[in-house]
This record gives structure tokens, C-alpha cells and sequence, in this order.
């Protein structure tokens, strides 16, 4: 009978299409119609694929801002015995949005937390990207701060390897811009709006994707994957001290800015640090 608990009771996390309405599963549409409620990071969104499939189980808002008491709410449903489903707005819930704390709290009472794995817009991605997918770090959403962005770009640069993010249609081309800056020649693949309509894959540099990309009106959700050189590709590079030492004495030879940033730069330094020590050794700084 419909909200009465199964043995044993569980908290579902169900992952739900990112746009195309063909992705749902057979086994996340059996748990919807089974579970005696659904926990929805945004009800709008989710009444309106519930609706599409005939789906009557009651949805309960739980997002960001929700905190502790809907948390403590949800459990007491579930320590009383009701199954649960938690949703996000689109793909695999549980990553780089609130359900966290939910899951944690069902694990620590003994409920019994069963993925119902399905549409993951950083593996559609990866899937389609030709980057070799094998390791990757996912970094959830792009910095808005300025500062935020460049200690991110350094700790990218410190791990090397495959970056995958997410970014909003609002700052899509300021972040083309700064990738553009400080990573140009690097290998980037973007993806817009994936399963959907107007899907688009763009491919290429950080240079090519933002000057492709500044010519086009921001749409939907977008997902990033940035190829970095793996860290043990890198050199071991020069201590700060040694490193302007050398550039110093470049410097002294004749070499220019230029020339500076790039000894930096084979010699492990970030490019911002190549830069600081090439100035300071041409007495600019």
C-alpha cells in the first residue's frame, strides 16, 4: 500500500533527466510511485516531470536555505517508518547540492540511503569530450569572486589533469574570459544545455571556446572540461629563491618579459608567479 514502509526503510536518491524526459528510468518512475513522499530541491521543477508521468506522490520542498529543522522534519518521517525520495533540479542529487546533509543524517540513524543512479551532466560530458576520462576532478560551480577564481586556477594547475565544473548562463562569458587569460592554449570542451533541444558541444582552446562563445546568447546550464598537463608531467620546478635568482640573471643578459615568463614557466612556476619574478627582475615591480 502506497506510504506504507517497506522492510527495511530507505531514503532514495534518484537521479532525474537534465532535460530530455525520455532519460527517466523504469526503476526511478517504480520508486516515485512507490515511496510515500519526495524531497525536491526545486517543487516547480519537479511537479512539472512528476505531472508527465501520472505521478501523484506528494513533493516536499528541501533546498539550500531549508536547514536543520526540514532535515530533522524528514527524518522524523523516516524513523517513523515512511520511505523518502530526494531529487534535484536535474541529474544525480547528492552532488554539488543540498542533500548532503540529509543523507548523512539517514546514514547516522540507520536508514538504509539506495542510489537509483541515471543522468549525470559531468559524465554526459566526459562521454562525449575525447578526453581520456580514466581520472578527473570535479570542482562543482566556477567561482564568482575574482580572488576565489585565481586560487582555484592555481590549485587546478597545482593537480594537473582533467578539471570538470559547472557554470551559469549569468557568468558563462566572463569565465570563458578569464579561462581565455589565463589558461588560452589549453584544451577545453564545453557542453550547453545537454539532452535538451539546443544541445552544443563546443570544442577547442580556452581562446577558441570564448571568442565562439562571446558571438552567442548565454542559454541554460553549462558544463566545463578543462585539460590540464597531469602534475608528474610537470617539472619539479625551482625553489622561489633559486627561481629569481635566474631570472635575475637572465635579466641581466638582456632577456626580456617575455623570455623571463617562459624560463618561469619550464621551470614549474604558475603563470602568475613567472610573471610576479619576471617583472621584479626587470626592476617593474
Amino acid at each position: 500500500m502506497k506510504g506504507q514502509a517497506k522492510e527495511p526503510t530507505c531514503l532514495y536518491l534518484v537521479a532525474t533527466p537534465l532535460g530530455n524526459l525520455e532519460d527517466l528510468s523504469f526503476r526511478a518512475l517504480r520508486v516515485f510511485k512507490e515511496v510515500a513522499w519526495i524531497a525536491a530541491e526545486d517543487t516547480r521543477t519537479s511537479a512539472k516531470l512528476l505531472q508527465s508521468q501520472g505521478i501523484s506522490t506528494p513533493l516536499i520542498s528541501f533546498h539550500e536555505h531549508s536547514g536543520p529543522g526540514k532535515v530533522e522534519a524528514l527524518m522524523q518521517r523516516l524513523n517513523a517508518g515512511e520511505s523518502g525520495a530526494y531529487i534535484s533540479d536535474a541529474g544525480t542529487p547528492g552532488i554539488c547540492d543540498p542533500g548532503a546533509p540529509l543523507v548523512r543524517a539517514a546514514a547516522e540513524a540507520g536508514i538504509v540511503v539506495v542510489p537509483v543512479p541515471g543522468p549525470s551532466a559531468p559524465i554526459a560530458l566526459l562521454s562525449v569530450s575525447g578526453f581520456d576520462g580514466s581520472e578527473f576532478t570535479f570542482r562543482g560551480f566556477f567561482p564568482r569572486d575574482n580572488g576565489d577564481r585565481k586560487r582555484w586556477a592555481d590549485q587546478a594547475e597545482l593537480g594537473g589533469g582533467l578539471q570538470v565544473f559547472f557554470e551559469s548562463p549569468h557568468r558563462i562569458k566572463e569565465t570563458l574570459l578569464f579561462l581565455k587569460e589565463r589558461f588560452g592554449g589549453r584544451a577545453l570542451v564545453l557542453g550547453r544545455e545537454l539532452t535538451k533541444k539546443f544541445e552544443t558541444i563546443h570544442r577547442g582552446t580556452c581562446q577558441e571556446v570564448a571568442e565562439r562563445l562571446a558571438e552567442e546568447e548565454p542559454r541554460g546550464e553549462y558544463v566545463l572540461a578543462l585539460e590540464l598537463p597531469p602534475a608528474e608531467a610537470r617539472p619539479a620546478g625551482l625553489k622561489p629563491e633559486a627561481a629569481a635568482a635566474l631570472l635575475e640573471e637572465l635579466a641581466a643578459l638582456g632577456a626580456n618579459q617575455k623570455i623571463l615568463v617562459r624560463v618561469g614557466l619550464s621551470h614549474g612556476l604558475t603563470k602568475n608567479a613567472a610573471y610576479a619574478l619576471a617583472l621584479k627582475a626587470l626592476g617593474k615591480s
